[in-house]
């Protein structure tokens, strides 16, 4: 068995639009200026066009029927009430075509641009196209005289305009289900609204004295009721506030009260219309410009966190490289610091292997090769002079030996201290390298450390060690004084003086291993261009023979 619950629905539609519709319209025409079928109280042109926006063209049935049946039952003829209806049907397929294929509009009528082609595609052309089919209608039919065509023509547009912006967007609003649910505090403000409202409209639109007197400014004091409606509950307050306002008016004018009374019917109701379209479009642009602002704010904050978010996201993720960053250099130094205790015990290793072992041995090996040629002279052998060389070649094998053992670890270091070291560390390097080399002590120095000497002698060697290989330096200069409470080393050359990132380009150990004895002492390691546009390496660092005898005096006082 098929489903036929669509169907039902649409059937279930089409019938409420033509009762909603013909009921409307039967009770507008009952307050007709002219003849029976002229009114400017006209509300199914808002239900006709909510209708077709709401569910769709084939509403359009719907309509044409009920205003059928509603402009018959006035007793024109007929084919009369068929032309009516069919330019009010028109009308409602017009209005909804061109507001949705033109203007995209949405039924919560809650952006300016809804408004406005409401205002001016639904309520001013739109309904043209009513007014013009009814009223040539009636023309024909010799209901309306040609002379009053414009007349008349007026009055049934300005009709279905007031039909159009003040019963069309309640509906509208109520059937796009943006409405939010009222809290217990908004719902008790809505309600005062309504009482204060109805109270002040009957005070205006009730007063008998206000009648045929033109005081048209008592009908301005609704505007503060439209205010709040629009303020507090955004359109669909607005459009209610707009419908109870014009329907307490029509009640008074048509019961002789209010200011819109005036000796003519017909004028009051057009004074009624009029100010039922002002408080319309008032209310409905009020209503759109505070739900466009409401939104622009809440787009705006949510940027603002998403925003808040990211930056929280970026900071976390900056805090996170830089922990890495300080581990990863953390574990370089403890590298670095390995490196050079393991390079320090491997050199003292060395050197005691090379002074005790192959030292002795090279020297057991020349008393022995010396003995034999002794021997062969005497026996005035040939090989003499071979036994000779031999000999030679091992005293200076020795004498290598020995120096390379005191470079790595001079002995002059222990019995004349750093001073003493760093004059022989001059001598080598003039002696071994082939380049000037001067030492220079300022008279103030005393070195009382065993690890400062140390380690500055290290720094001076490979800053020496450097300056050769990489510098081209003619002369070289090492200089130890004394600038007040601190002790400066430096070692200059002459050479090219390139930058200093250039000159040390490729030693990175040497580089680390200078700057990291420096900062054993408490000091300071900088690499500079000199006056002779050399390449100066200076470590500074505090006497701390000095500040421990300070603190002891210190201490002692």
């Amino acid at each position: 068995m098929k489903n036929n619950k669509p169907g039902r629905h649409l059937s279930a539609r089409l019938l409420g639009v033509t009762i909603l519709y013909a009921a409307a319209a039967i009770g507008g025409l009952t307050y007709a200026v002219v003849g029976s079928t002229v009114t400017l109280v006209w509300a199914p042109s808002g239900i006709a066009l909510a209708a077709l926006l709401a569910f769709g063209y084939r509403m359009a049935f719907g309509v044409a029927l009920g205003a059928f049946l509603a402009n018959a039952w006035t007793g024109i003829p007929l084919l009369a009430a068929a032309g009516i209806a069919t330019g009010n049907t028109l009308e409602a397929l017009v209005g909804a075509f061109l507001l949705m294929r033109l203007a995209g509009f949405r039924h919560a009528m809650d952006r300016r641009r809804d408004v406005f082609a409401l205002i001016t595609l639904a309520a001013i052309v739109s309904t043209m196209l009513s007014a013009s089919i009814g009223v040539a209608t009636l023309a024909l039919g010799g209901i309306v005289s040609l002379g009053n065509y414009a007349t008349v023509w007026t009055k049934w547009w300005l009709g279905d305009m007031m039909g159009v912006l003040v019963v069309a967007p309640p509906l509208l609003v109520w059937l796009s289900g943006t409405r939010t649910a009222l809290s217990p505090l908004k719902a008790i403000e809505a309600l005062c609204l309504v009482a204060a409202l109805v109270l002040v409209c009957h005070k205006i639109f009730g007063a008998p004295e206000l009648a045929v007197h033109g005081y048209y400014p008592a009908s301005l004091a609704v505007f503060p009721f439209i205010i709040w409606g629009a303020l507090r509950f955004g359109p669909w307050g607005a459009s209610l506030v707009t419908v109870i306002v014009s329907v307490l008016a029509i009640w008074g004018t048509t019961q002789g009260t209010g200011p819109f009374v005036v000796n003519q019917p017909v004028d009051s109701l057009v004074r009624w219309c009029a100010f039922a379209i002002v408080v319309a479009v008032t209310g409905l642009l009020l209503a759109a410009s505070v739900a466009e602002q409401r939104r622009a704010q809440s787009e705006l904050k949510s940027s603002h966190d998403g925003l808040e978010q990211r930056v929280k996201e970026r900071t976390q993720a900056i805090a996170d490289i830089n922990a890495d960053l300080r581990r990863e250099m953390a574990a370089r130094r403890r590298l670095e610091s390995a490196l050079i205790r393991v390079s320090e015990e491997q050199q003292q290793t060395i050197g005691r292997e090379l002074h005790d072992g192959l030292g002795q041995h090279l020297t057991g090996l020349a008393l022995f090769s010396a003995t034999l040629q002794h021997q062969l002279h005497e026996r005035a052998q040939p090989e003499a002079e071979a036994a000779g060389r031999i000999v030679d070649l091992i005293n200076q094998a020795t004498a290598m030996t020995r120096s390379v053992a005191r470079g790595l670890y001079p002995a002059a270091l222990e019995v004349g201290g750093l001073p003493a070291a760093l004059e022989q560390l001059a001598e080598h390097t003039r002696s071994l390298q082939g380049m000037a080399c001067v030492f220079r002590c300022g008279p103030d120095v005393r070195v009382r450390d065993p690890l400062a000497a140390i380690n500055l002698y290290r720094v001076a060697q490979e800053a020496v060690n450097n300056a050769v290989k990489y510098s081209q330096a003619s002369h070289l200069r090492i200089d130890l004084t004394r600038v007040e409470a601190k002790y400066r080393l430096a070692i200059s050359d002459d050479g090219i003086g390139a930058d200093p990132e250039r000159i040390w380009q490729g030693q990175g150990l040497g580089m680390h291993s200078m700057r990291y004895r420096a900062s054993l002492l408490g000091g300071t390691f900088a690499i500079e261009k000199n006056a002779q546009r050399g390449t100066t390496v200076a470590v500074m660092y505090p006497d701390q023979g000095e500040q421990n005898e300070q603190q002891q005096r210190q201490h002692g006082a």
